[in-house]
């Protein structure tokens, strides 16, 4: 199956009132969905690619809902009480889904190395978490760190790839997956409830004054005082560069492959990220 309908097919798990009335499921992994589905579909498993990108993508949103679920003590409204619940039901409803997709497709060796990676994920956040507790990421590891545990789901495929195309796909899983959080990290930095230890936090953290630094360390701001220091530290700026990089290091990669099969695909991966960069369409998006 060459076309991309995984986005799609994924609405049938995460389109539910009463999971979009009181969470918000997260971003789609759309651009490593994508990848693992053209990938896949050189290898002996062809004709599984939809059903590996469905269920990794399954797995991936719900670790990232998961993620959703704050730890801050105290008193909580009903409302926040009721998102809290669900931002937990939710992530283990679409984790159910994974297992139950590919073990009625009777792919158990799949769901064995899906688990495995969860795992591994859960033991490298737990890491990260706590040096951020410590107040001892920079923006650059925190940048890096959160690209790894994006990657290592789809890690996961590795060995089903064939070998001569394992190189191209590593780089462009590494590359795209950069491209993919640094999109969510512009946005997360004008969300309330998610700038805080975002890109932007350990930016200004690691740049900052002792007086922005003492603001940042009661991990609680208020929202002039946050989006002054965003101003002042060019944060936008400073991630739409890291994106353009990381585009330009996707168009050298793509070039250096002659007669590259799946180019198309390839390319419209890359579309919505070359038109996140350009001067017209970052105008808007300050706006």
């Amino acid at each position: 199956m060459n076309s991309y309908r995984v986005p799609q097919l994924a609405k049938k798990y995460t389109d539910y009132d009463m999971i979009r009335q009181h969470t918000e499921i997260p971003s789609f992994p759309d651009s490593r969905a994508r990848l693992l589905q053209v990938f896949v579909g050189r290898t002996d498993e062809v004709g599984n690619q939809e059903l590996y990108a469905l269920a990794t993508s399954l797995v991936q949103l719900a670790m990232d809902t998961h993620d959703r679920i704050d730890t801050i003590s105290g008193d909580r409204g009903e409302q926040e009480m009721r998102s809290r619940q669900l931002n937990v039901l939710a992530g283990d409803y679409l984790s159910s889904r994974f297992y139950q997709l590919l073990a009625h497709a009777g792919k158990i060796e799949m769901i064995g190395k899906l688990s495995g990676a969860v795992s591994q994920v859960n033991a490298r956040k737990m890491t990260l978490y706590e040096r951020m507790k410590k107040l001892l990421v920079s923006a650059d590891e925190y940048l890096r760190e959160t690209v790894q545990l994006r990657m290592q789901l789809f890690l996961s495929f590795t060995d089903m790839i064939p070998v001569g195309d394992r190189a191209l796909w590593n780089s462009l899983l590494m590359e795209f997956s950069t491209c993919e959080t640094i999109a969510e990290e512009m946005k997360r930095m004008h969300d309330e409830q998610q700038m805080l230890h975002s890109y932007a936090f350990w930016h200004v953290y690691e740049n900052g004054n002792d007086e922005e630094r003492s603001h940042l360390s009661q991990m609680k701001l208020e929202r002039r005082i946050w989006s002054s220091m965003v101003l002042k530290y060019s944060i936008s700026e400073v991630l739409l560069d890291k994106l353009r990089e990381c585009t330009h290091r996707i168009q050298l990669l793509l070039q250096e492959e002659e007669g590259l099969q799946d180019m198309h695909e390839f390319e419209a991966i890359l579309e919505p990220y070359l038109s996140y960069v350009q001067p017209s369409h970052a105008a808007v998006r300050e706006d």
